[in-house]
Parts: structure tokens; C-alpha cells; sequence
């Protein structure tokens, strides 16, 4: 972080600290928009998962959770996502082309007040671009130990040629 955006830190800050603390506190666009144009957040989407938890402490829908991966071997599409204290019941996979829709609900593991909350809890929605389209019945789900695990059979595994007339 260099010297010019600290200062700006600084007076954000300031701004917090002085005249209705609540009402501040409250308003997080300002420092939400100091947060998109200053920070490198790693997306354009907003702020993270750890920011904006509004006053009930629910977070709003956050677009890069779960944190996913995707494989492609030869012979199929793998996608990993990270679901760490979600149930089986509570998740839904859905597919549209190469489009999936990742969505899911849970309930606090623990009572009280959060001092740091870096977990997700909560809905979350999420809709992934997939490298190639399938079909919802062409995909297995499995979701063991926090992990959900999609794969699907290749529809293009090789280059066909197409004839010219």
C-alpha cells in the first residue's frame, strides 16, 4: 500500500470517528467504494467475503463463494467446490447449457457473538461458467467431508472437421 492511499485510509478513518458513529457505521458505501477503487480485492464484483456483514451480521450474496476448481481431463469435466459446514439437504446444483448454478442455506454451528468471521454461513448463490455444456442428467454429485464433487462427460473430446463446399 503506498504513502497516497494510507492518507486516504487515514480520512476515512477520521470520517468514522467523528459526528454519529452509527449512522456511519451504518453507511458502508463510502468505505466500500474506497475499498473498490483502492485495494486490490482480486475482483470487480465488490468487496470480499470477510466485508459488509450488514446489522443483523448476515452477509450480503457473495459471487466467489464456494471457492471451486475445475478439471479437464480427456475424458471429462471435474469441478471441486469447497463447502465446508453446509449439509447435503441444504445444497442444490442446477444446470443451464454451460451454466451451474450453485446454491445452498446453513445454520450457525455457534451461538454468540462473532469477535472475527471469516467462514461463510448463511444462503449463497453462485453461477459458474462451465468450459463445455451438459445436460443435468449427464452430471454426478457427490458431497463428502465439506467437499462437493461434479463431473461430466466430455462432449468434445476431439476437433471434428468441418467440410467446405
Amino acid at each position: 500500500m503506498d504513502f497516497e492511499k494510507l492518507k486516504q485510509w487515514m480520512e476515512v478513518a477520521r470520517k468514522y470517528q467523528s459526528g454519529d458513529f452509527w449512522n456511519g457505521m451504518l453507511d458502508q458505501s463510502s468505505f466500500n467504494q474506497f475499498m473498490k477503487e483502492n485495494m486490490d480485492m482480486g475482483s470487480s464484483a465488490g468487496p470480499g467475503p470477510n466485508a459488509g456483514a450488514n446489522s443483523l451480521g448476515r452477509r450480503p450474496y457473495n459471487s466467489k463463494f464456494p471457492s471451486i476448481d475445475i478439471y479437464m481431463t480427456d475424458l471429462e469435466i471435474i469441478v471441486l467446490a469447497d463447502l465446508a459446514g453446509y449439509k447435503k439437504e441444504d445444497l442444490q446444483v442446477s444446470v443451464s447449457g454451460n451454466k451451474l448454478l450453485l446454491k445452498g442455506t446453513s445454520s450457525p454451528i455457534v451461538s454468540g457473538q462473532a469477535i472475527v468471521q471469516e467462514r461463510n454461513q448463511g444462503a449463497f448463490q453462485r453461477i459458474i461458467d462451465l468450459p463445455e455444456p451438459t445436460d443435468s442428467n449427464q452430471i454426478k454429485a457427490k458431497f463428502q467431508n465439506g467437499l462437493l464433487t461434479l463431473t461430466y462427460k466430455r462432449l468434445y473430446i476431439q476437433e471434428e472437421t468441418v467440410p467446405i463446399e
